[in-house]
């Protein structure tokens, strides 16, 4: 399917993004709610346990804290996802999500490689935000409610076996990266496109409330230029695997990049301050612009084929 205002069948894009909303609100709730009955039944006091969760957590509270987070994404992103898309098909409507055909294995890797050479650039921005949240002292206050945030981060990529790295990348990246992909860039995005036919305005509003909804203020920018990347990677292939395919790279490197360095997994956010030389920064950036610039030809080119 090749371009989203061309179908005819397609429901008011106003309606999906109001019904994907709701679902998605509706879906945060219910799993809170679930997470929350989880808790009551093995006595667990939720509040206390994200407070003081840290990498000396032991196993059966990091595979809780796991189940918990799956909870969240399934609920959250990829149950309304596919509810809404089951939904508008029921209604005799066609709500695209691009996932119909495989992507081609070029365009794959070209797309991996897209996302890989942006890490670079995404660390810079991140250092960034750092140095002015430390420098200011007005939005210093903002960042002392993320230390849990990064506690709970830390203690999750603490994995005594590889069992507990299969999970992990089930948790962290594969259920994140379809979910997530599904509602951002399959269905918000692309209703985003259709409604104001600004292709370059709807990538940076779907990045803008991914990044919102990560509920990070010290990397908000930085996710931010992930999900612009995502975006430009989905609106160039018209393909959601590869968006998808991109999103669990990126978040599957960090969770392996953990795995091999467990002796010093209390030193991973100290270990994000690392200076990465101006020079490595640039020909990264360059090397994104001939890649973004290949991969908007392939589109062309198929385009032109079809």
């Amino acid at each position: 399917m090749d371009d989203p205002s061309k179908i005819s069948a397609a429901p008011p894009p106003r309606l999906v993004l109001s019904a994907l909303g709701f679902l998605v609100f509706s879906g945060m709730l219910l799993g809170s709610g679930l997470v929350g009955v989880a808790c009551e039944l093995q006595g667990i006091d939720l509040v206390e346990v994200f407070k003081n969760f840290s990498p000396g957590s032991d196993l059966q509270m990091r595979n809780f804290m796991r189940g918990a987070l799956l909870i969240n994404h399934v609920m959250s992103f990829l149950l309304p996802a596919v509810l809404l898309a089951w939904l508008f098909n029921r209604a005799q409507y066609s709500l695209p999500l691009s996932l119909e055909n495989p992507p081609n294995l070029v365009t794959l890797g070209l797309g991996i490689f897209f996302i890989m050479t942006a890490f670079p650039l995404a660390q810079e921005v991140f250092q960034a935000e750092r140095w002015m949240f430390e420098k200011l002292p007005a939005l210093k206050s903002w960042t002392e409610t993320e230390t849990a945030t990064e506690n709970l981060t830390i203690g999750l990529l603490v994995m005594q076996s590889p069992w507990e790295l299969l999970f992990n990348l089930l948790v962290m990246a594969a259920v994140p990266a379809i979910g997530e992909e599904m509602v951002f860039r399959g269905i918000l995005q692309q209703n985003l496109e259709r409604w104001l036919k600004k292709p370059a305005l709807s990538v940076g509003l779907s990045a803008l409330v991914f990044s919102l909804a990560h509920l990070q203020v010290q990397r908000f920018l930085a996710i931010m230029l992930l999900g612009v990347v995502l975006g430009l990677l989905f609106y160039w292939t018209r393909n959601l695997w590869v968006s998808i395919a991109a999103h669990f790279f990126n978040n599957g490197v960090q969770v392996v990049v953990a795995w091999f360095n467990q002796e010093k997994i209390g030193e991973l956010n100290g270990a994000q301050e690392q200076e990465i030389p101006l020079t490595f920064t640039l020909v990264s950036l360059g090397l994104m612009l001939v890649i973004g610039n290949e991969l908007r030809k392939r589109r062309s080119l198929e385009k032109a084929d079809f």
